[in-house]
């Protein structure tokens, strides 16, 4: 016997030694919390009875000082008719009729009060109601008796004896009433001084236990840590030289990233330069030959033939449209509001033939443009024309408001909203928030989009702007 129990301690030492600190820590600071959170539930339960028992304590004590309000009042009634009765004196019913006048509702009270007791002990109050009304009877009885008889009412004795006897009984069931609630009040507050006290020892007791749960607990944990530490140590020597080899890889990545942006900003360039000679070649040239045309055929109207004015009309409006087209063309492929006067200017005139097109009408807010360089004022063009173009497919808007300027922390910020229906799921297939947003990415700035604050769709643009020596 002495030997198996000798052996269950060392049972336990073996079974704690064969697992995890971690575990076992755990294991306590789980009981620990446990502990607690016992601890909090009967506290609660605890603050609940405490609160019940002080509840109906002040409830008794409330109680207690209508009840002395309610006689204060009846003794007012007392007093002042009986000085006037004495005296004759009209002055003496001033507080006489105060109390009269205050007594309703202060009884009222106190009846409320009386019927809600949930006690078992509850009072019947139909006595003292009696009682109540027949001292006011009286009072009024003898006041208006004084009023009649004068002086002579003194020589009956009795009417003052009744008046006495009503007041004498009705001072024994008030102070009956205050007794009780006095007692009940005392009760509540002696329960309530034992819970808090029982609260007390359980919290003490299991707040103790709780904390030697959680030092045993933090003991398991720091052995755990440099055991970990340890063998973390032997980690971070075996990684040095893959951490190395990881930077490297990532500068070599970063530097071919850059080549890759330089590319396609070079790329960029190049073929808005194409543009630009595509668009005076077609401006230039197509216009010419339609101006000349257009001479020719005005200078054959004064032919003698009709026939040959009647085709000369018609020559002269087939170039007239030929003219618009070309210089539509040429401003599509390179506005050149956009190279002489601005990012604002282009947007403007672009505005103005988007809705005359059939699409929303356009509001244009654009300041400081001046500070964008070439290349930037181009891709926010570009991505006006993409925006402009999905809101009339899929936005069902009637207005868009085109917004740029300078934000809080410096940069340009380049802002484009409607009215429409707001976001939508966006296709596998589609591009036209992919083009704008890599042409965003193109110079260096950050593309957003998304709901606008009260309806429709909102695209944000924000740029870095740079002094023209740095660039």
């Amino acid at each position: 016997m002495e030997h198996q129990g000798r052996g269950a301690p060392t049972r336990i030492k073996r079974l704690i030694s064969n697992l995890p600190y971690t575990n076992v820590a755990i294991f306590l600071l789980l009981l620990g919390m446990c502990s607690f959170i016992y601890t909090a539930q009967k506290g609660l339960e605890s603050i609940e009875q405490i609160k019940l028992h002080n509840d109906a304590g002040r409830v008794a004590l409330q109680n207690s000082i209508l009840l002395t309000e309610t006689m204060s009042l009846l003794k007012d009634v007392e007093s002042g008719q009986r000085g006037f009765i004495i005296t004759g004196d009209e002055s003496f019913l001033t507080p006489y009729k105060e109390a009269r006048d205050q007594f309703g509702e202060t009884y009222r009270k106190l009846v409320l009060v009386l019927e809600s007791d949930a006690r078992d002990t509850r009072y019947s109050h139909e006595r003292l109601d009696s009682l109540v009304e027949s001292r006011i009877q009286h009072a009024v009885f003898l006041v208006n008796e004084r009023r009649s008889k004068g002086e002579l009412i003194l020589q009956d004795a009795s009417l003052f004896v009744e008046g006495k006897l009503i007041m004498d009984q009705i001072r024994a069931e008030i102070g009956q009433l205050q007794a009780d609630q006095l007692a009940f009040s005392d009760r509540s507050n002696q329960m309530a001084r034992e819970v808090q006290r029982r609260s007390f020892n359980l919290n003490y007791w299991i707040s103790i236990s709780a904390t030697v749960l959680m030092l045993l607990s933090a003991g398991f944990l720091i052995r755990e840590k440099r055991i970990r530490d340890r063998a973390e140590e032997k980690l971070r020597n075996t990684n040095a030289t893959l951490e190395e080899r990881i930077d490297e890889r990532t500068a070599q990545l970063q530097t071919a990233l850059q080549r890759i942006q330089t590319f396609a900003i070079e790329q960029e360039e190049s073929i808005e330069s194409e543009r630009r000679r595509l668009a005076r070649e077609v401006h230039d040239q197509l216009g010419q030959v339609f101006t000349s045309l257009k001479l020719v055929m005005l200078g054959a109207k004064d032919a003698p033939p009709e026939a040959m004015k009647e085709k000369c009309g018609e020559f002269t409006e087939l170039l007239d449209e030929g003219i618009v087209v070309a210089r539509r063309i040429s401003s599509e492929l390179r506005p050149a509001l956009l190279d002489d006067f601005g990012l604002a200017a282009a947007v403007e005139h672009y505005g103005q033939v988007f809705g005359k097109r059939g699409g929303p009408q356009m509001t244009v807010v654009i300041e400081q443009d001046s500070v964008l360089s070439s290349l930037q004022a181009n891709q926010l063009f570009r991505i006006l024309q993409e925006a402009a173009t999905n809101i009339l497919r899929h936005a069902n808007a009637d207005s868009i408001l085109v917004e740029g300027g300078f934000d809080e922390e410096g940069m340009y910020r380049f802002a484009i909203t409607d009215n429409g229906i707001g976001p939508q799921p966006i296709r596998s297939d589609a591009s036209g928030v992919r083009n704008m947003r890599e042409r965003a990415a193109l110079v260096g700035g950050k593309f957003q989009f998304g709901p606008a604050a009260r309806k429709g769709t909102m695209i944000v643009v924000t740029l870095p702007v740079h002094d023209e020596e740095s660039e």
